[in-house]
This record gives C-alpha cells, sequence and structure tokens, in this order.
C-alpha cells in the first residue's frame, strides 16, 4: 500500500510540473505572438509614412498621404517662414505623438515653437510645412499624394530622409572683406556648412585634394558616398575622391567638400567663408560654381 501511495504522489507531482511547463510555455508563445504583432503594426499605425515618387525618389508624408517640406532657411533650425505672405502658403505640419515606421528613427522628430508660438514637428532639426498654393485668393493645401511644392524658389524641397547633401540658403559674413551677403549654399542634412578650397585642383577625373596633415585636421573631409539629393541638385556632378586609407571624399562639380572645425559642428554657423587661412581661401559650396 505505502509502495502505491508513493507511486501516485511521483505521478501526482509529474503532471503538476507538466502543468506548469505548459502553462509557461503558453504563456511565451502567447508574448511572442504579442511581440509579433506589435513588430507588424508599427508601420500600420504609423502617423508620419514614406511615399515614392519616380522623379523625386522617397519623401516624408503625414499620417493621410500629404507631402512634407523643409525651406532652405531654416538652416539655423529656427522657422524662417514668417511673412504674411509666407506663412498661409507653407502651413506648419505639427504631430504631437509621432510613430515612425520600421524605416524611419523616432528620435529624428522632435517638436520646436515658433516665433508667434505655434507648434512644429522637425527633423534632424528641420522644420516641416505642408504647401498650400493660392487659388482665387485661398489657400488650399495641395492632395494628398502631390508634390507641387518642391523645387519652388529653388528652396523649398520635399524631404527624403535619405538625403545627404541639402541647400541652405542665409545671410554669411565674407571673412577677409568683411561684409555681409545672401548666399545660397550646401550643407548636410544636419545643417552643418560645407566648404570648397581654392587651392583644390577643378578637374573632376584627376582630381587630388590638396588639404591633408594639419590642414586636414581644421578642415576635415566630407567623407561620403553620392548622396540622395534635392531635385534642384544636379546629381551627375556628384563624385568621389579616394583619400585617407581607401575613403571616400564626395565632390561637387570638381570640388572636393570640406567641413569647418571653426563652425563647431554646430548647424547654420559660418565661420569659414571667403576665409584666409594661411594664404589659402576657403569659401561655402555655392552649387553655382
Amino acid at each position: 500500500m505505502a509502495i502505491l501511495t508513493n507511486v501516485l504522489r511521483r505521478s501526482a507531482s509529474s503532471i503538476g510540473l507538466g502543468l506548469i511547463l505548459l502553462g509557461s510555455a503558453s504563456v511565451s508563445l502567447s508574448s511572442c505572438k504579442k511581440d509579433s504583432a506589435t513588430e507588424v503594426d508599427q508601420d500600420a499605425v504609423a502617423n508620419v509614412k514614406m511615399a515614392t515618387s519616380a522623379t523625386l525618389g522617397n519623401y516624408l508624408t503625414d499620417a493621410a498621404g500629404n507631402t512634407l517640406y523643409i525651406f532652405a532657411r531654416d538652416v539655423d533650425g529656427t522657422n524662417a517662414c514668417t511673412s504674411a505672405t509666407c506663412m498661409p502658403l507653407w502651413p506648419v505640419y505639427y504631430e504631437a505623438n509621432i510613430k515612425v515606421p520600421k524605416s524611419l528613427n523616432a528620435a529624428d522628430f522632435a517638436t520646436k515653437t515658433t516665433t508667434d508660438g505655434r507648434s512644429q514637428t522637425t527633423y534632424k532639426g528641420w522644420p516641416l510645412y505642408y504647401y498650400a498654393p493660392a487659388t482665387n485668393g485661398v489657400y488650399t493645401r495641395e492632395a494628398p499624394g502631390t508634390t507641387g511644392g518642391n523645387g519652388v524658389g529653388g528652396v523649398w524641397h520635399v524631404l527624403n530622409p535619405n538625403y545627404g547633401v541639402v541647400l541652405a540658403s542665409k545671410t554669411v559674413v565674407d571673412k577677409t572683406a568683411g561684409t555681409s551677403s545672401s548666399k545660397t549654399y550646401m550643407t548636410d542634412i544636419n545643417g552643418r556648412t560645407l566648404y570648397y578650397f581654392a587651392k583644390d585642383n577643378t578637374n573632376p577625373n584627376t582630381l587630388p585634394t590638396n588639404c591633408t596633415g594639419g590642414c586636414a585636421a581644421i578642415w576635415p573631409a566630407l567623407y561620403m558616398g553620392k548622396p540622395a539629393l534635392p531635385s534642384t541638385l544636379v546629381a551627375t556632378k556628384f563624385t568621389t575622391i579616394t583619400r585617407d586609407g581607401n575613403r571616400e571624399q564626395l565632390v561637387y562639380n570638381g570640388h572636393p567638400l570640406y567641413y569647418y572645425a571653426g563652425d563647431a559642428a554646430t548647424r547654420g554657423k559660418v565661420e569659414g567663408h571667403n576665409l584666409n587661412d594661411s594664404g589659402d581661401f576657403w569659401f561655402v559650396a555655392d552649387p553655382a560654381r
């Protein structure tokens, strides 16, 4: 009888353990299913989305498919569309709780307040806008899926999150003459100014760099392959040269592109235009040159 009792106890114990393990497996499986569903749903619940155009490539839209734009004059990270004619034509985009698809990084989005107190969503520091052209004096936001604001004035562009180089426009100080003038020039996607070196050869096929050693520490090269670009920049003018252990430096129209250490990697800062550095001159990367 004692033997039978022990057998029954061991059987009950085994059954209990089996039920516990089965329950754990069920919980685990249920958790996996939930995780999987969450991952799949990320694109579906996104309220900022990616669209694609045969001519413009990828670009950002809101949840309803309305195209989002950036403004070259916002290079400092502040909304510069403040005039009575600009504001109704380019309404600000604002989403309080950004949800991104898997192809984007939520940390690249933030919120800023305009000078007149409106909230505006930014991407990598660039304020985002809609386009609302006037018809019979009434400003009406363009239909979803349209990109009519791209290229307006050469300073408005759809936002491709993969842009490597973009356009900026602001008043720039000439460091030699001490004068100021409005310039349109190239920056990286983070708004950091790019420069040309007057000493560099302008033949893109045999181009050396004349900035090495100590010069390269002050004027770091823009290491980048051929990037995605706003439509008003000519892609065929971008090439690369190989330097510093097989790294690619981006070149525009025969000019290698550089940063300036004096700008302290700060968006919108331009301390190197027409700067005489030991007898050699540097200029902002003007796409017209």
